[in-house]
């Protein structure tokens, strides 16, 4: 399709405030095609043909800054075929690929990282706390190349350009929106495979709300799918290794064995690696968490244990996962803590958040390491985090239980979703 053809198919029965925006998406379809992305000119015809389509084509003529990460046509040709099949998939696609606010001078260096919100919303994709919209995370790696993180694919940005009040940032794949934690581990099986088999194996009383019924169900299936907004440190699969002698002790002493993975667990919020030294969090068994870092990266401790992130901002549909070099063996709890933060997570998720700046802020390395820390449990590992080694899958679908949202407040023992 030519560029002339395709704008009297964005006009075609678009809303007035698009239609009086007509020359920004003229201007971008016109600098797409001329810097070899005539394929997402192309595809950009066919967004108007869903109300998904139409108000991403809305929002980009609002006048209001976009950062978009445009696939060259040969990554559009290593694509699945159903993303430009499918109008609403297209929609949710191209959604993704888009960062609403001004990211001028806000690329970091990794292990810093950049992320900000795109216009996916889509609750068939995305079931953040608070109905927020997903997350994209990008980073310059050592390579002095700006790489979009945690995609199966390394994707790399060639090239950058601004027209008018969008800057398109070309990259050589198609970005795969974030899947559940049942796709993302199989696709990491150097880090996480041991991680799921420890998360199966420890249950937790559950009470949902909405139903009035009790049951039990696995930290794996409860992070899979039945929270709504959570950051979970988690242990690679040499740090469960290194740790199977003092988890094989606790088998016998439930309690201890689940106050150890809930400190691991941030319940209800949905916490980047910029966030994570800008304030203090409880952890759902109600133990503080504190971090610092250094020019060695980020580290978190619980209790009297420090652990390294090694991989930073693995996005989840429903939160995000920081990999750590150890376990945090960490068996204390304080139930009415945990509620409490709990309970402040819902009330924060309900307030509106802006969505037009990077999240966080840029951490520098001027902070004191932790006393007494040591990395020599993820020596073997670092160099893997920062490769540019990629841990998504393809798109999904996932189907949620109605009337099941945050919390997950330590209650009598178990997990409460309300």
């Amino acid at each position: 399709m030519r560029l002339s053809a395709a704008v009297p198919l964005l006009l075609a029965s678009a809303p007035l405030a698009f239609a009086q925006n007509v020359a920004v998406l003229t201007n971008l379809l016109q600098a797409l095609t001329s810097s070899g992305h005539s394929r997402l000119a192309t595809l950009a015809g066919q967004l108007n043909s869903t109300d998904a389509g139409r108000s991403v084509l809305s929002q980009l003529s609002n006048g209001g800054p976009y950062v978009l990460f445009a696939p060259t046509d040969s990554a559009f040709e290593s694509a699945p075929s159903n993303i430009t099949s499918n109008a609403d998939l297209l929609a949710d696609v191209v959604a993704y690929h888009i960062v609403q606010g001004n990211f001028t001078g806000a690329l970091a260096k990794y292990p810093n990282t950049t992320l900000g919100r795109t216009l996916l919303s889509d609750p068939t994709y995305v079931q953040l706390e608070g109905n927020r919209s997903q997350v994209v995370a990008w980073a310059i790696r050592e390579d002095n190349k700006t790489h979009v993180l945690n995609q199966r694919n390394d994707t790399t940005v060639s090239n950058s350009t601004t027209v008018g009040n969008i800057t398109i940032n070309t990259i050589d794949h198609v970005l795969v929106i974030p899947e559940s934690l049942s796709a993302t581990i199989p696709a990491d099986n150097i880090s996480l495979t041991g991680v799921e088999t420890a998360l199966r194996a420890v249950q937790f009383p559950t009470f949902n709300s909405t139903t009035n019924q009790t049951g039990s169900s696995s930290l794996f299936d409860i992070l899979n799918s039945q929270l709504h907004g959570f950051t979970f440190f988690a242990p690679n699969t040499s740090a469960i290794q290194e740790a199977s002698s003092a988890l094989s002790s606790l088998q016998s002493n439930t309690t201890a064995l689940q106050a150890l993975f809930e400190n691991h667990l941030i319940n209800g919020t949905t916490v980047y690696s910029p966030l994570l030294s800008s304030q203090s969090y409880t952890s759902a068994a109600g133990e503080s968490f504190s971090f610092t870092f250094n020019a060695t990266g980020h580290w978190v401790t619980s209790g009297n244990v420090t652990a390294q992130v090694i991989q930073p901002d693995v996005l989840l549909p429903n939160g995000v996962i920081h990999v750590i070099d150890r376990v945090l063996t960490n068996t204390q709890s304080d139930s009415a803590a945990a509620s409490s933060a709990a309970s402040s997570a819902s009330s924060a998720a309900t307030e509106s958040t802006s969505a037009t700046a990077p999240i966080g802020f840029s951490a520098t390395a001027t902070l004191a390491g932790p006393s007494g820390s040591t990395q020599s449990s993820s020596s073997s590992h670092t160099s893997n985090a920062a490769s540019g080694v990629v841990y998504a899958m393809p798109s999904f679908t996932q189907v949620m239980s109605v009337g099941i949202a945050i919390l997950g407040a330590v209650v009598g023992g178990g997990l409460v979703f309300a």
